[in-house]
């Protein structure tokens, strides 16, 4: 698994990452965070009080949360309406069978069919009966890292062996395409955005504004350990910004920036992470110079596209 890199401000003057916290937090300050959460897939997982209809709910909503909201969110929405049928997400699926399979078969997303679904819920099936997922992740820790790579990787490698039984397969590649899609692993060097999202929901404590909007149920991970979601948004920001040089969305770039990001809250890297995605979601950074957006965005500073603003001289990256 790679190392944790250097960040691209390592070589920067304490002035220089000072004005870039400083417009981070301006970012928190400007971000409507109850507006937001509306286009969140969070909103899924905070429909629910029970921890496991949580963490349940959040692998589904954060295993599909790619490309557009408007595209990915009636997926959701259906899965859970079934599930909220049987009982809610946890005893759905404990207790899924052949018929709750045939209710998801309809449904699609991308390369993502009813079938893929049925097998990640079996999957969750068998974990559920062995142990439970906090439990699995915290049983391939490695408290000597400096990140939940280690756990990370040993989570997905344990649902990957229950989904490989419940396919009654041998070869993971056998799976179909669909489905593997769900459980990517560090240690090829996927970004493991999703994953990553949804450990930031799980472990983040929730607070006050857009910095608090996690949901802090495993109390055993440091939120200084976990590791930047890397979606399209916040890697096209952060490169703007200077955090990092890299232009692939791979697992050495989601370190690259955590690494950068930690310089401006060492217990907790992520606490950005919110708002920065949301400042693309939102379609008011276009990762070009916009007349209308730009003036007003709390970023502009420090930006490489913002154009000059009025405290820009002497402080972009």
């Amino acid at each position: 698994m790679a190392r944790v890199p250097a960040p691209a401000l390592a070589d920067w003057a304490p002035a220089r990452v000072a004005a870039v916290g400083a417009r981070l937090e301006a970012l928190l300050d400007q971000t409507d965070a109850a507006a937001r959460l509306a286009a969140d897939p969070i909103a899924f997982a905070r429909r629910y009080t029970a921890r496991e209809d949580i963490e349940v709910a959040g692998i589904f909503a954060s295993g599909l949360a790619f490309g557009r909201v408007a595209a990915f969110a009636p997926v959701i929405d259906a899965i859970l309406a079934q599930a909220d049928a049987r009982g809610g997400p946890a005893a759905w699926v404990r207790g899924f069978s052949a018929a709750d399979a045939r209710r998801l078969a309809p449904l699609q997303y991308r390369w993502m069919r009813g079938p893929d679904l049925a097998l990640l819920a079996r999957c969750l099936q068998g974990l559920l009966a062995e142990t439970t997922l906090e439990a699995a992740f915290l049983a391939h820790d490695d408290p000597a890292s400096p990140t939940v790579a280690p756990a990370l990787d040993g989570l997905v490698c344990t649902l990957r062996r229950h989904a490989l039984a419940a396919a009654g397969a041998d070869d993971w590649a056998a799976l179909p395409r669909g489905f593997r899609y769900f459980l990517p692993r560090p240690r090829d060097g996927s970004a493991c955005k999703r994953w990553c999202m949804l450990l930031r929901w799980l472990v983040r404590r929730p607070g006050p504004g857009a910095a608090g909007i996690d949901l802090g149920l495993w109390t055993g991970v440091a939120p200084a350990r976990l590791v930047l979601p890397v979606d399209t948004h916040v890697h096209r920001i952060t490169r703007l910004m200077g955090l990092t040089r890299r232009k692939d969305a791979s697992w050495r770039t989601a370190l690259e920036l955590t690494a950068a990001l930690r310089c401006f809250a060492p217990a907790d890297p992520l606490r950005h992470d919110f708002a920065l995605a949301h400042l693309g979601i939102s379609g008011h950074c276009r990762g070009r110079f916009d007349a209308a957006a730009c003036p007003a965005c709390s970023l502009r500073p420090v930006c490489a596209a913002a154009g000059p603003g009025p405290d820009a001289r002497g402080s972009r990256p």
